[in-house]
């Protein structure tokens, strides 16, 4: 190890404790975990002789995964080709290669997860690719909760040498996945003792010391209040209101509209963080209307393919492409052409020489089976986002809008408020700053439906003002003008591929003879051109918001914007009657935003 120097005491005790250590490293806020695990990596292959192959990594967030690839390749180590992947990722790569044909292809992530977790107590095909981990690393470990966390546990009873788990019960805010209200209370300090239990003789435990991220005083504001957060009986209450008063006691930003001019000045990486995701419909739609550039950060879980993927099935005419063929179609992207063949390549199975091949690819991507590196956040300076969607994430200045008191009343919520005010106030390097509640952004009031989506109602009966409109409300399964409205498919996706951009705006228009009463569709419009249509999805939605028959249907919904354009697997037989070529591989247009119904025109 070349930069010891570098380490405190607690991180040289972690990089170089043995192979076979079982460790349990508390981490609190800017304590230079991914740093420390960085290293551990190299000494464990460097110094204790493992092979990247005997080593697996495993962390909660895409985001997390790419910076921790990013900080292997740049520390120049043989570690830079350990395997480190998502939770999800892992389950569909276990998946795929035990039982390649099984049904967990037309399931979600958390049926994946705990069909995976069943393989490795129950399948003997599962357990020999177990045997070749030798030492396993859980980064974000707080995170764990319910199925992933059963999964964890699955892999520490396998046959392992060591293990080193890293994290910080302090920032454990995913509770709310658990129906039992006691484990809710807990949080991730139950899993926690789990392992101290189960390992009492041979865990070693280690807790991170100082602060490497926050460079002001602002930004260090809130990190003394982790270690008693991080404690399973907590003074959860109380932590929640000294938090809050030290974010009050800062700068303030004022109200929305008043910070909005602040806002779209920032040049730096900024946050501007809500408690959910009502709130940051709602301050997406007032910062549109007042001109302020932003992106809304995705679900960890979105997967969103990026349209050069698309650009090779629509412009290669070889199933078995050349590398600089791929590499002449990726150069104009706005990826890097080196990188872009890399990952590509680690989903080619064969790997022959120069050569892709891009039917295991296109096989790889319908499974789900990609590097997480692949998925990557539009590029806006200002983030909406809520706490949850930035865990493990830092900025350069920091907006927390102000939550609240928690009720009196209810211990589960007062702790999940001050996990969550904890994990918003220590994302800064630089600034932590707060706007004002935003309650008074709606007209009337929001609702949240069945399927989870926001509806905006009046405060009278049956008056409604527009609903939460998603990703999957527009098809996939079929390229845009074969489905709903004839087009020129190939036209389209041009037009998708040099056209449309991120934050751009779009509208649902409700066209004769699309709709039934029973399943109302729309078309997607961009500047007046068609570029989608609706789906099932959004039929259900709109009429579950807006039952019986003969109910009258919005002419449109407005105010809608495009996250981004993304590559979508559907029908191969689809892309072939459409000209779109054998792949099945096309661009979908990807939106969202808390929509504005417009009463305007005719009845469904």
């Amino acid at each position: 190890m070349t930069d010891q120097v570098q380490l405190t005491a607690e991180q040289q005790r972690v990089v170089e404790a043995p192979a076979t250590a079982c460790l349990l490293v508390t981490a609190p806020a800017g304590t230079g975990k991914t740093f420390s695990l960085i290293r551990r990596l190299a000494f464990l292959i460097d110094e204790e002789g493992l092979e990247p192959a005997e080593l697996l990594v495993l962390s909660f967030s895409r985001a997390a995964v790419r910076e921790i690839r990013k900080r292997l390749i740049e520390f120049g180590s043989a570690a830079a080709h350990v395997d480190v992947r998502t939770f999800d990722s892992y389950a569909t790569w276990l998946l795929s290669e035990v039982a390649p044909d099984g049904p967990w292809q037309r399931q979600g992530f958390d049926q994946r997860i705990r069909e995976a977790t069943r393989l490795i107590k129950e399948d003997p095909n599962a357990a020999e690719l177990i045997e070749e981990v030798r030492h396993l690393v859980v980064d974000e470990v707080q995170d764990l909760v319910g199925d992933r966390a059963e999964l964890v546990k699955a892999l520490l009873n396998a046959d392992l040498d060591g293990f080193t788990l890293l994290g910080d019960p302090a920032q454990g805010i995913y509770g709310f996945q658990l129906d039992d209200p006691q484990e809710r209370l807990a949080g991730a300090a139950r899993l926690y003792d789990d392992v101290r239990k189960r390992f009492t003789d041979d865990l070693v435990e280690v807790t991170l010391a100082g602060n490497f991220r926050a460079r002001e005083p602002e930004a260090r504001a809130a990190l003394s209040f982790g270690p008693a957060l991080g404690k399973v009986d907590a003074s959860f209450a109380q932590i929640q209101r000294d938090l809050r008063t030290v974010l009050l006691s800062g700068d303030s930003l004022g109200t929305l509209d008043q910070a909005a001019p602040v806002l779209a000045r920032m040049t730096a990486a900024t946050a501007l963080l809500c408690r959910g995701n009502k709130e940051v419909l709602l301050i997406s739609r007032r910062l549109h209307e007042l001109g302020v550039r932003h992106r809304l950060q995705r679900a960890a879980q979105d997967k969103v393919l990026p349209a050069w993927l698309s650009a090779l099935f629509r412009e290669l005419d070889s199933k078995q492409p050349t590398m600089d063929s791929v590499l002449t179609v990726v150069k104009d992207s706005g990826v890097d052409p080196q990188e872009a063949w890399d990952l590509l390549r680690r989903m080619d199975p064969n790997r022959r020489g120069d050569t892709l091949d891009l039917t295991a690819v296109r096989r790889r991507l319908s499974h789900g089976d990609f590097p997480d590196e692949l998925v990557q956040q539009p590029s806006e300076s200002l983030a909406v986002s809520t706490i949850h969607r930035v865990k493990g994430l830092e900025f350069d200045q920091v907006v927390v809008v102000d939550p609240g008191e928690a009720p009196d009343d209810d211990p589960i919520e007062q702790a999940e408020r001050a996990r969550l005010l904890y994990v918003a106030m220590t994302r800064p390097r630089d600034l932590l700053i707060y706007v004002k509640p935003v309650t008074k952004l709606s007209p009337g009031q929001l609702k949240q439906l069945h399927d989870g989506r926001w509806a905006e109602l009046g405060f009278k009966a049956k008056h409604h003002f527009g609903m939460e409109i998603r990703p999957d409300d527009v098809n996939a399964e079929d390229p845009a003008g074969t489905v709903g409205f004839q087009g020129d498919a190939r036209e389209i996706q041009n037009y998708l591929a040099s056209v449309v951009r991120a934050g751009d705006p779009v509208a649902l228009v409700q066209v004769p003879g699309l709709s039934s009463e029973e399943v109302p569709r729309y078309a997607l419009e961009h500047e007046g051109r068609r570029i989608g249509v609706t789906t099932d999805t959004f039929a259900k939605a709109l009429r579950t918001l807006l039952p019986g028959r003969g109910r009258r249907l919005p002419s449109g919904v407005k105010e809608l914007r495009v996250d981004s354009v993304e590559t979508v697997i559907g029908r191969e037989v689809a892309g072939v009657n459409a000209g779109l070529g054998w792949s099945g591989v096309w661009l979908r247009p990807r939106i969202t935003g808390l929509g504005c119904f417009d009463w305007a025109g005719e009845q469904a």
